[in-house]
């Protein structure tokens, strides 16, 4: 293997600050690549702000665009899979992708001894992928963190019929998987944190692979802009009836869902559609289809990130029926703002929406979901009362919760200095209380959200 540092004089921290280095690790690093490398790039961001010695480790694929957008950060890049002209072959099925995430962590598996010998303080924070069984590999004698770790999340039972199938392979093969993982790799059983942000769900999955309970630290998937907290909050009174959903355009999004309940409220209630992808041509059939033309706006994307707030202003509730969530960060910042949310009970949605902060629906069949998404939208839009009492309970969860980044980093900082202390040869005993978050075997019980 081959790896450079691209801009290694900038470091991100004062010279000459104490301290261990903490090594993110993530395959896809990228404004472009979805949300797991949208979120290494805020992880990274974040602990860098706080004074953290921080370096990722990443594709060489993704280089262009980070020395273009981030000529600051401090990256090793490991060279592009398909140079190999047996992983160009594999990369043409997407089922066996799975593959190249693992000759990815091999190899950062050999560049981390290299370093382990020039840091000694070396921290690895595998920051990605989130699902609790890919395998892992196990560097000894380097502190290990894994996580947030909030994968593996399915549809419901009673929409298995509406799943892909790559959806349908990924959750029969989950339990082969889980199996497998316990058997052969011991990457994450012997990683010292493991950061468990589905819940009870993701836990199971992760005892099924052989991890032990006294490893899980309860955390969230991920942290939201703290300039959402200071943006005033949303306040509701009187009827309103407009409503709106973000997200990719996707299946999984039920966006469909929404439309069919349109039908079926007592009141005009309008929807505004805001994303873009695949499902775009037969939402705008649907939308015609159902004689909804006058009551949806569809927007591709709002152009100026920072006017999103203002944007969201004018909206009873956010909605946002999805049937595959492992997390739902626009959950999170609609709460942090203000909107009432309409979702499923499942998945990463039904463990941050509260009845008090929005309205969970349990996804018992789709003619259950379809009717209770038309009561709801009818109840908020007639009811600002409950609409406003929901919008503060909501901001005070996402407060109280830590879903602001920089709240968010300094719990994962706080993991760090206990690690490294624990090396220390004058920092032998135990870590004192309160240093680390409530383990998941000892937190109050958790909210299903979805299957193992």
């Amino acid at each position: 293997m081959t790896e450079t540092v691209s801009v290694d004089q900038t470091s991100g921290a004062e010279p000459g600050v104490l301290g261990p280095l903490v090594l993110l690790v993530a395959p896809s690093v990228s404004e472009q690549m979805g949300g797991e490398a949208i979120k290494a790039i805020q992880i990274y961001l974040e602990l860098e702000r706080q004074g953290v010695r921080v370096r990722q480790l990443t594709h060489d694929r993704v280089r262009f665009e980070m020395e273009k957008n981030y000529p600051t950060m401090k990256v090793t890049y490991i060279p592009d899979f398909w140079e190999d002209p047996v992983q160009r072959f594999v990369l043409k099925f997407r089922a066996t992708q799975w593959l190249l995430t693992l000759v990815f962590y091999w190899r950062a598996s050999q560049y981390i001894r290299k370093l382990a010998k020039e840091e000694p303080d070396l921290i690895v924070h595998y920051t990605s992928p989130v699902s609790p069984v890919l395998p892992a590999f196990h560097v000894p004698g380097v502190p290990e963190i894994m996580g947030p770790i909030n994968g593996n999340i399915h549809y419901p039972p009673a929409f298995r019929h509406r799943e892909s199938r790559p959806y349908r392979a990924r959750r029969l093969f989950h339990n082969v998987a889980k199996i497998v993982h316990r058997i052969f790799f011991s990457g994450r059983q012997r990683a010292d944190v493991l950061l468990v942000a589905g819940g009870e769900r993701t836990a199971r999955s992760l005892r099924w692979a052989g991890c032990r309970p006294e490893q899980f630290v309860e955390t969230l998937d991920s942290g939201i802009a703290d300039r959402l907290f200071e943006c005033p909050r949303i306040e509701h009174s009187g009827v309103n009836l407009d409503f709106v959903q973000n997200g990719r355009l996707v299946p999984h999004k039920g966006v469909d869902l929404i439309l069919r309940a349109m039908q079926r409220t007592r009141l005009p209630v309008r929807m505004t559609v805001v994303g873009r992808g695949e499902e775009k041509p037969r939402i705008e059939r649907l939308v015609a289809e159902l004689g909804l033309g006058p009551r949806v706006t569809l927007i591709d994307w709002i152009p100026d990130h920072g006017s999103i707030p203002q944007f969201l202003r004018r909206f009873r509730a956010f909605v946002f029926p999805s049937l595959a969530e492992a997390n739902g960060i626009v959950v999170q910042e609609a709460m942090a703002l203000g909107l009432p949310v309409v979702c499923l009970d499942w998945g990463g949605p039904g463990l941050l929406v509260t009845p008090e902060s929005g309205i969970a629906i349990k996804p018992l069949s789709e003619e259950h979901v379809v009717d209770e998404l038309a009561k709801a939208m009818d109840r908020l839009a007639e009811d600002g009362e409950l609409a406003d009492r929901m919008s503060q309970a909501g901001r005070a969860i996402a407060t109280d919760r830590g879903f602001a980044w920089s709240k968010l980093a300094r719990v994962w900082i706080g993991i760090y200095n206990r690690l490294h202390a624990q090396r220390q040869p004058e920092s032998r005993s135990a870590p004192a209380a309160g240093d680390l978050v409530p383990a998941v075997r000892d937190a109050s019980p958790m909210r299903q959200g979805g299957n193992s």
